[in-house]
């Protein structure tokens, strides 16, 4: 594959993706902030906007670098390039999850930093909330992988929606598997069989999408 061409395509979003990414960092560190600052409404506040913003910047680029650059009709101009179609879809994957993973890992940092030094935040709920945050990655992985293939918004927001209700799903099960529960509200940080099992199936599933996407999209022969 032309890496050169591949590193021009990444290039190309990051530059367009530059303020919805500096925007998340700035609205992400204010959740943290609403985080530490004591008081179970802050908590809760902080936690959403937390949620929000990963979810929100997750359609943000998706609809732009992908939807947005079909119905515009630069992914005419693109193709029309010395591009292949699979160099295509790793310039699209690999931008995608850069631009997601650094705001991504950096907020999630911030939240195990805060759990773990803020007086009244139980280290307990740590995997729970690195939990929650793999499922907000697998995700977002699910509404690219969906908006490459189908190229469509109507698809792409159908996505959005089930991962937004997965979310809801995902927090009521992992909060209620027994070894989870029971140390959530204690100062204990348990690594234990669910907690690993259920990170593995986040792994394995995100792996399972990317290489979905990949088959589909290399079987693709018109992009007009």
């Amino acid at each position: 594959m032309n890496g050169t061409m591949i590193n021009r395509l990444v290039q190309k979003d990051w530059s367009f993706q530059r303020t919805p990414i500096v925007s998340a960092f700035a609205v992400g560190f204010v959740a943290l902030a609403l985080l530490s600052a004591g008081g179970n409404g802050t908590f809760y506040a902080g936690s959403v906007l937390l949620i929000t913003v990963v979810i929100g910047l997750g359609a943000q680029l998706v609809i732009a670098t992908v939807i947005q650059e079909r119905s515009d009709g630069t992914l005419r101009f693109v193709m029309s390039l010395p591009v292949s179609v699979n160099e295509y879809t790793a310039a699209k994957l690999l931008a995608n999850l850069l631009m997601f993973l650094v705001p991504w890992t950096a907020l999630g940092i911030g939240t195990t930093a805060v759990i773990l030094t803020r007086t009244g935040i139980p280290d307990g709920m740590l995997p729970f909330a690195l939990l929650l945050l793999g499922e907000l990655l697998a995700g977002y992985v699910l509404m690219l992988g969906v908006a490459l293939v189908s190229e469509s918004m109507g698809w792409t927001v159908g996505a959005m929606v089930f991962g937004n209700l997965f979310v809801n799903g995902f927090i009521y099960y992992t909060a209620h598997v027994p070894s989870i529960a029971a140390a959530m509200p204690t100062e204990r940080i348990t690594w234990d069989r669910p907690v690993i099992l259920l990170m593995l199936a986040e792994l394995a599933v995100i792996g399972l999408i990317l290489l979905v996407t990949w088959r589909l999209q290399s079987r693709k022969t018109d992009f007009l």
